[in-house]
């Protein structure tokens, strides 16, 4: 069973219980040892804050982090004191939390196409041992859990060639496929690919290029139209659906890997944002 856990919510992810500080993040205990204890992201209105939060704890990180709702000062005193009475317990206080109301999904459906596979795991930062597939399975997950405007369908690669005819067998309306670029490990940027003959392609490429440059604030390197000859181009014109190729980031490159990691919540939310805005835009 989750744990609540009562405390301040700080900036950088942390919680204050009893003056003791506690790691939040979403992540699972097995994709954090991969990728790293990364913070739960923040939002300015609830930094310092006292608020109701659950997870998987595990020593001073809580893990799977959600928060359930902010509480006043005289409200999270009472709810300690009838806690340390065992009055109410855990279990009780969970199930007495409204529970939010999830948005009505359209039928529209993402392929949420995660690059390469376990045993072809793409580039790869040799100091981190980050490989481009672990970064972006992880990362599905949370994406998927943030779109609220489309049903999202997340596949994996068998074999390259047998790619588009995978995707296609799902009918889905749109296509995001999840990548990270690599060059020479000085190289940094954003950007998206779209098959150069598709409008609606070249339309999602700009609202994704949007959200990630705005979440990651690395260096616009624009959106890229590609031929069936070019990089990608082969998934990007055989796809009966518009399809984009997203590389936020360069993971062969130190301080953009870090950029990313420091801000993995918010890249899931820019990713969510802008497949919420396709779904209904496109």
């Amino acid at each position: 069973m989750k744990k609540i856990l009562l405390g301040l919510l700080e900036p950088d992810g942390n919680l204050l219980v009893d003056s003791e500080r506690i790691l939040l993040t979403a992540l699972t205990r097995k994709k954090a040892q991969e990728l790293g204890r990364i913070p739960l992201a923040v939002e300015m209105d609830q930094a310092h804050k006292l608020v109701l939060v659950t997870g998987d704890q595990y020593r001073k990180t809580l893990y799977q982090a959600e928060i359930l709702e902010e509480v006043s000062p005289l409200s999270g005193a009472l709810i300690k004191a009838l806690l340390k009475k065992g009055i109410i317990s855990q279990k009780d206080l969970l199930q007495n939390i409204p529970q939010k109301k999830e948005p009505a999904v359209s039928e529209r459906l993402c392929g949420l196409v995660i690059g390469h596979k376990k045993s072809s795991p793409g580039a790869v930062n040799e100091r981190a041992h980050i490989t481009e597939f672990d970064f972006n399975d992880a990362l599905s997950v949370m994406i998927e859990k943030r779109v609220i405007s489309a049903k999202i369908q997340r596949i994996y690669r068998r074999t390259y060639i047998e790619l588009p005819d995978d995707i296609n067998s799902l009918g889905p309306d749109f296509v995001v496929s999840l990548h990270c670029n690599a060059f020479n490990k000085k190289a940094s940027g954003t950007e998206v690919l779209f098959y150069h003959r598709s409008q609606r392609g070249r339309q999602m490429a700009e609202i994704l290029l949007e959200k990630l440059t705005s979440c990651l604030h690395l260096p616009n390197r624009g959106i890229k139209p590609k031929t069936s000859e070019d990089r990608g181009g082969y998934l990007l014109r055989y796809t009966k659906a518009p399809a984009v190729i997203s590389e936020p980031f360069f993971i062969d490159n130190d301080e953009d890997l870090e950029t990313a990691r420091a801000n993995l919540d918010g890249l899931a939310s820019a990713y969510a944002s802008a497949i919420d805005e396709i779904a209904v835009t496109i």
